[in-house]
């Protein structure tokens, strides 16, 4: 197995310690969530862009480092830009 993170420990401890608790209708809660998701997922758009291999070569580094996706990486800090020329 694994190692956990301290995080993930964290949790698994809570959850071994009987410390969390289904709720009342899991089968509605689960449908709500997915409806959330799917909602979200709609709102999302997507392009394509086209970049040197040396910048996808740093991109996938720099994704694998941080632990997502390299479409996650670049939409995450697109965000940032966006938002910080906003502020």
């Amino acid at each position: 197995m694994q190692s956990l993170n301290t995080e993930a420990a964290a949790i698994l401890a809570s959850v071994e310690l009987g410390e969390w608790q289904s709720v009342p209708d899991v089968n509605q809660e689960i449908e709500r969530y997915q409806r959330y998701a799917q909602t979200q997922a709609n709102r999302l758009a997507s392009f394509n862009i086209e970049l040197s291999a040396s910048d996808l070569e740093s991109l996938e580094t720099i994704a694998q480092q941080s632990g997502v996706s390299v479409s996650l990486l670049i939409s995450t800090v697109l965000h940032q830009f966006i938002v910080s020329r906003n502020a």
